[in-house]
């Protein structure tokens, strides 16, 4: 696992979780920020490449088994900037949740297309609406782990706070891109 560590010391740490498919595999990766969303800390993972016999035997829980089991659990036990919300993007990676005793969020833009999973648990999952305080930033939709609602409630008010400031979806945009840029490195030196 790669790591780039910043020095600065903040009261709030953010984890934004999660992966990239490239033309062989997956990789994943972590972002930490502090409460302005300035990178602390960010890891990847070597690339994840299934095989052809991997992919048949695990069928639909191939995805959910790596992004857990292969990048998200494995990154954020590794972190040396302990984060005390881990924010997600896509629903594969929620069952990190019964890996870490960390809040696990889901945000999305609010009018963002939702991919729904095939389970039936995804109804009881009940998304709350955050308005940026600022008005500088879209509304966005926070959704916890079916099993875990409390923990939607217990960053509410610290995730609005920070979402007055900036805007807490942009650094998906920054980890797409660094997993991006670290894979063609790699590709590169190969």
């Amino acid at each position: 696992m790669e790591k780039e560590s910043y020095v600065v010391d903040e009261k709030t740490r953010l984890a934004f979780l999660g992966y990239s498919e490239f033309d062989t595999g997956y990789r994943g990766g972590v972002l930490v920020t502090d409460d302005w969303g300035k990178p602390l800390e960010f890891r990847c993972t070597a690339p994840v490449h299934p095989n052809p016999v991997q992919r048949t035997l695990y069928g639909r829980t191939l995805l959910p088994h790596i992004a857990v089991e292969l990048i998200g659990a494995p990154l954020l036990r590794i972190l040396q900037e302990k984060p005390e919300i881990v924010i997600i993007r896509d629903e594969i990676f929620f069952d990190v949740r019964r890996h870490i005793e960390v809040a696990v969020v889901r945000l999305r833009r609010q009018g963002e297309e939702v991919t729904v999973s095939d389970s039936s648990d995804r109804a009881k999952i009940t998304p709350t609406v955050m308005d940026s305080p600022s008005g500088k930033f879209q509304p966005i939709v926070m959704e916890a782990h079916r099993e875990f609602a409390q923990d939607s409630a217990a960053c509410r008010y610290q995730l609005i706070d920070l979402f007055g400031r900036w805007d807490l979806i942009e650094p998906f945009d920054r980890l797409t891109n660094a997993l991006e840029y670290v894979h063609q490195q790699k590709v590169m030196e190969s």
